[in-house]
């Protein structure tokens, strides 16, 4: 869950890091990972990926929301169903993906990120 500026000024962040290969994904662990970045490992790479690409669309409809003078309780229930809706796709058209892996900060965190502070919400 990053904002490019708040990781260049050394705030607090974090990231997951999905791996096939848990060797590997402990490689890229240490080379990331910082006081003020944060790395997690998930053996889920495509909960990984499938998090990352929805939560924008996700996003878009905060900023929809948003754009449209909705309150907080809209916008807040778009982000819940949006999360559900990212658990169905990755079960339903995937094969399946690690329900943990929507609970690492590629899923829950980075979904909020997007959807209150990130530039797709803005689109």
């Amino acid at each position: 869950a990053n904002v490019a500026d708040e990781v260049a000024r050394g705030d607090f962040c974090e990231a997951t890091i999905g791996f096939r290969d848990e060797a590997q994904g402990r490689v890229l662990q240490q080379v990331f990972d910082q006081p003020s970045f944060r790395c997690s490992l998930t053996p889920d790479p495509t909960g990984v990926e499938v998090c990352g690409a929805l939560k924008n669309v996700v996003a878009l409809a905060a900023g929809f929301a948003d754009g449209l003078g909705l309150g907080g309780n809209t916008k807040a229930a778009l982000v819940r169903i949006g999360l559900c809706e990212m658990r169905l796709f990755g079960e339903l058209l995937l094969g399946g993906m690690r329900q943990d892996t929507l609970l690492h900060s590629c899923g829950l965190a980075d979904l909020v990120t997007t959807c209150y502070g990130g530039r797709n919400r803005k689109c």
